[in-house]
C-alpha cells in the first residue's frame, strides 16, 4: 500500500508540479510537455499525479490562472504604490516584463495553446479568455485614479498592443524597453488625463 501525503508534502508537491508546469510550457509548449516528465521533476510517480490534477489540460489551466494572478498582482502592487498616471506606468511595464519572460504573447497566439483551449471544460475557458484579462487591466486602470479621454475599450486594446510588442521585440530596431518607455510616456498621456 503507497503512503499518504501529508498536507504539506501534497501543498509542495503540487507547488512543484505547477512550478515544472510553466517552465515546460515555456520552452516546450503544451504538447510536447508530458505528464511522466513532469511527474519525474516534481519526484512523484503517474499514479500519484492524479491525486492532484484530473488531467494534463486541468494542470496547465492552473497554471495558466497562477500566471495571469502574478501579472495583476504585480501590476496592481505598482499602482497601489503610486495610484497615478507613474504607478500605472511602472505597473503596466511590470505586466510586460512577465509577458516577455514567458514569451506569454507568442504562447496565446499559437495553435498549441489553442488546442489547450479546445480540450478545456467551459468553465475553465472564462479566465483564459482577452475579456478576462482587459477586465482586469480595466480595474488596475481604476484603481490608478486615471480620468480617460477615450473610451475604455480602446484604451484597453491599445494597451494590450503594446503587449503584443514583447512578441516581435527582435523586430524593433532598437533597445526594446526604451522603445515601449517612449510609447508608454506618450501613449499614456494621449489616453488619461
Amino acid at each position: 500500500m503507497a503512503r499518504g501525503f501529508s498536507q504539506e508534502e501534497k501543498q509542495k508537491i503540487k507547488e512543484n508540479l505547477s512550478i515544472e508546469c510553466e517552465k515546460s510550457w515555456v520552452s516546450n509548449g503544451y504538447r510536447k510537455t508530458s505528464i511522466d516528465q513532469l511527474c519525474n521533476k516534481a519526484g512523484i510517480s503517474k499514479g500519484a499525479f492524479y491525486l492532484f490534477f484530473d488531467s494534463k489540460e486541468d494542470l496547465f489551466a492552473d497554471v495558466m490562472g497562477q500566471v495571469q494572478d502574478r501579472m495583476i498582482t504585480r501590476m496592481n502592487e505598482a499602482v497601489a504604490k503610486s495610484p497615478n498616471k507613474q504607478g500605472f506606468i511602472e505597473g503596466f511595464k511590470l505586466l510586460y516584463q512577465e509577458y516577455d519572460q514567458g514569451n506569454w504573447i507568442r504562447i496565446l497566439s499559437s495553435d498549441d495553446f489553442q488546442s489547450l483551449l479546445n480540450r478545456l471544460p467551459e468553465d475553465r475557458l472564462i479566465i483564459h479568455s482577452s475579456a478576462y484579462t482587459m477586465r482586469n487591466l480595466s480595474e488596475t486602470i481604476e484603481k490608478s485614479n486615471l480620468i480617460y479621454k477615450e473610451p475604455l475599450p480602446k484604451i484597453t486594446g491599445i494597451l494590450s498592443a503594446l503587449l503584443a510588442m514583447s512578441a516581435q521585440k527582435e523586430a524593433i530596431a532598437y533597445d526594446d524597453e526604451a522603445v515601449l518607455d517612449f510609447f508608454l510616456d506618450q501613449i499614456i498621456d494621449g489616453l488619461f488625463e
